[in-house]
């Protein structure tokens, strides 16, 4: 009998309507995806379908499927889960910049064979490469992203892109992909600290975990520090490694994300909009 591979990381991922969407009869938009490699290495995504796209849910759905087949490929080809070591930031982002243009292409392949415009397929995606060794992270629109280090300290993986109006984004379908325009709205980078845990989220659930509007009285007016708050990640990935200490199942662990997701607080019941979170803990006791 082949030996089960095992796992360096608890990972738990959902999306769930918003108040909004479950009022209204509108399906969830967002889509997520999660796979553990080898040697601790693993690949997370998330994709937020745009709000005002018919078929949005369905272009979500299918950027992180082909998503997912695209990026292991990167991380097979390059053989990264038996290095020692990260790869360049410049090289990183010659990698993501390509597959993400191909994941749109695939997108656009999809929309006509399904007669369907490509803008009502429009999604941002995120995703994130975490290792014990660090995270490579790249997207395209708004959403989340966070990490913590050793010393638990939370950091942002990267800049959400916000427009001049509210709600105002970006997405994979947008027409972004001219050369001297792309490298404004495809953010890659390599974190090179390593990392304890990571979170990707839609933008549902922003306001509830990460300080995103801040008054500030000598310009007079919001800014944006994108810090992810520690007095909710940490209790979060602490539950979370003590479920997996307590021997729970994945699925056990997966349905108390879901109602935590659905109900956690009043501020995240009541959240209008799709909400969707993946949280990974580095467990380097392994997991089976």
């Amino acid at each position: 009998m082949a030996k089960k591979k095992q796992k360096l990381w608890v990972v738990v991922g959902d999306s769930v309507m918003g108040l909004n969407h479950v009022k209204n009869n509108i399906p969830c938009q967002d889509s997520h995806l999660y796979e553990e490699m080898e040697n601790g290495w693993g690949i997370a995504i998330v994709a937020d379908g745009a709000g005002s796209a018919d078929y949005s849910h369905q272009g979500s759905q299918f950027v992180v499927k082909e998503g997912m087949s695209l990026f292991k490929k990167i991380v097979t080809e390059n053989k990264w889960t038996t290095s020692k070591k990260l790869p360049e930031q410049d090289k990183w982002h010659k990698l993501a910049k390509t597959s993400l243009k191909q994941l749109r292409n695939m997108l656009a392949k999809e929309a006509k064979q399904t007669n369907k415009e490509l803008g009502q397929l429009a999604s941002t995606i995120m995703v994130a490469i975490f290792s014990p060794l660090g995270i490579l992270c790249t997207h395209i629109g708004d959403g989340r992203g966070g990490y913590s280090n050793s010393k638990g300290e939370w950091k942002p993986l990267f800049t959400p892109w916000k427009g001049e109006y509210a709600n105002e984004t970006i997405f994979l379908t947008s027409d972004i992909w001219a050369d001297k325009e792309v490298n404004k709205f495809v953010e890659s980078k390599v974190i090179n600290e390593k990392p304890f845990a990571f979170t990707l989220m839609s933008d549902g659930l922003e306001m509830h975990s990460f300080e995103c509007s801040v008054w500030d009285e000598k310009e007079e007016k919001y800014y944006d520090p994108n810090r992810p708050y520690q007095k909710f990640f940490n209790p979060v990935v602490n539950g979370l490694v003590q479920m997996k200490q307590n021997r729970m199942t994945d699925d056990e662990i997966k349905g108390k994300w879901n109602k935590f997701l659905r109900e956690g607080n009043e501020k995240i019941k009541n959240e209008p909009d799709d909400k969707t979170m993946i949280i990974g803990a580095y467990f380097p006791n392994g997991t089976s």
